[in-house]
């Protein structure tokens, strides 16, 4: 249950987050005001949004190579919900839906991955470099005498 509980939660966080701040700009700048309740239809877009990507893993290597199909599917949910709960224009939603599409799910997976996945406790470097000590003088050294001559 951890596994799928803590990623949804960051996924829905990012989600709300970035649409919060799209709806915000981007209808005071197309609509000249925000729809009514836009806490309410975010929170929802949002909560939609997040449970796709948790049911997905979208990631930057593999959104548009082998999972494409899959990126397809979440393109169109995402000019649905930009559409209809958002209030967007449907040209408009198509432009902001896409590009938010092709930017947040791949940050957010990189999120996700770091928060989620564990790492290995390392050996701090200065325990692995052992400096060998000084056996010599610091001075400057006197120069080497001449190799003799070899005899035949």
């Amino acid at each position: 249950m951890g596994t799928i509980v803590w990623p949804f939660l960051i996924y829905w966080l990012a989600m709300f987050i970035s649409c919060y701040t799209i709806i915000e700009v981007g209808q005071d700048f197309f609509y000249d005001e925000v729809t009514p309740r836009a806490g309410l239809k975010v929170a929802v877009g949002s909560f939609i949004l997040a449970a796709m990507l948790t049911w997905l893993r979208p990631s930057f290597d593999t959104m548009f190579t082998s999972e494409l199909p899959w990126t397809v599917l979440q393109g169109i949910v995402w000019f649905g919900v930009f559409t209809l709960i958002f209030q967007f224009h449907p040209t408009h939603a198509l432009a902001i839906g896409t590009a938010a599409l092709l930017l947040i799910p791949g940050v957010a997976t990189m999120g996700v991955e770091s928060m989620t996945t564990p790492t290995p406790t390392l050996t701090p470097a200065r325990a692995l470099q052992h400096p060998k000590a000084v056996r010599r003088s610091l001075g400057p050294s006197a120069p080497a005498a001449p190799p003799a001559a070899e005899k035949k």
